[in-house]
């Protein structure tokens, strides 16, 4: 018997095109003899899908064949919706009805928005910018995935009745320590997950009282494809040997998307309610404020 339904949203994997293997805590995915990685929400799922009923929201139809035979995630589970769409976000949201109604278990959201989408072409095609040279307008598309993501399966599930019908549901936001940690060059990141973080504390304290209870996952440097960009791992590196840690492309600290699974895990788990996670993989500094 499944502990609960869970949503996962943001769901994608990446074909691989570097790999971390110089000791560094990552898994990639075999599929049909090539090679994926995870994002953060693939990692949830990974982690999830052996106690909990998934249900899940992503980007392509192709990465449901991986879900499904690697992951064990089972059929018409998972969905490509876009989550900016609010009628699609109904759409998906009435599945999830569905199967509340048919497999009568609480149902609690692990959202992911986080993907850096922009229609906005940026220097080098990296989020990493100096100040003068970032480009402000990707601003709105960046905050947008984030926030208008969250808002939209939130006040969905609500309209649709899906926490009125249990006694207890969890929320979990997984944003990124950048939300909390500045560094140079990366004002584009911390804009779109800072806006998530400040979000994520209200929205805890207007949805406590009615028993929905929520948590902010902050996750360090995940290889989920970001640092595939050359401009950007190569800045990642020079910014924190400024912070005096001497890591070259091969060795800079990342950890694997399945650690933030087990971090969700351990909220949903919980019989309690967990506010906040930081993850970091070792070697990483810690600070957490600028």
């Amino acid at each position: 018997m499944k502990k609960a339904i869970v949503i996962v949203t943001g769901v994608k994997l990446s074909p691989l095109k570097r790999e971390f293997n110089s000791g560094q805590q990552v898994t990639y995915i075999e599929h049909d003899g090539k090679k994926f990685k995870m994002n953060a929400a693939a990692g949830a799922v990974r982690q999830l899908v052996s106690d909990y009923e998934l249900i899940c929201a992503g980007y392509s139809e192709n990465d449901e064949a991986i879900l499904r035979e690697q992951f064990g995630l089972d059929e018409q589970r998972f969905f490509a919706v876009d989550l900016l769409d609010r009628s699609a976000v109904d759409e998906f949201i009435k599945k999830v009805l569905a199967l509340q109604e048919k497999l009568e278990l609480p149902v609690h959201l692990v959202h992911y928005g986080g993907a850096s989408d922009t229609k906005t072409k940026l220097p080098n095609d990296s989020l990493l910018a100096h100040t003068w040279d970032l480009r402000a307008e990707a601003l709105p598309d960046l905050i947008a995935n984030n926030c208008v993501t969250l808002i939209n399966v939130l006040q969905s599930m609500k309209e649709l009745g899906i926490f009125d019908r249990q006694a207890l549901s969890k929320v979990i936001l997984i944003s990124a320590a950048a939300a909390v940690r500045a560094k140079q060059m990366l004002g584009l990141d911390v804009a779109q997950k800072g806006a998530g973080h400040g979000l994520i504390r209200t929205i805890a304290l207007d949805l406590t009282p009615e028993n929905i209870y929520v948590t902010e996952i902050m996750p360090g440097s995940t290889d989920t494809g970001f640092f595939d960009n050359d401009y950007s791992l190569e800045m990642a590196v020079e910014v924190t040997k400024r912070l005096g840690y001497e890591n070259t492309p091969e060795t800079y600290p990342v950890f694997t998307a399945e650690q933030i699974g087990d971090a969700a895990k351990y909220t949903l788990d919980a019989n309690c309610n967990v506010r906040e996670i930081v993850l970091l993989p070792y070697g990483q500094f810690p600070h957490l404020g600028a």
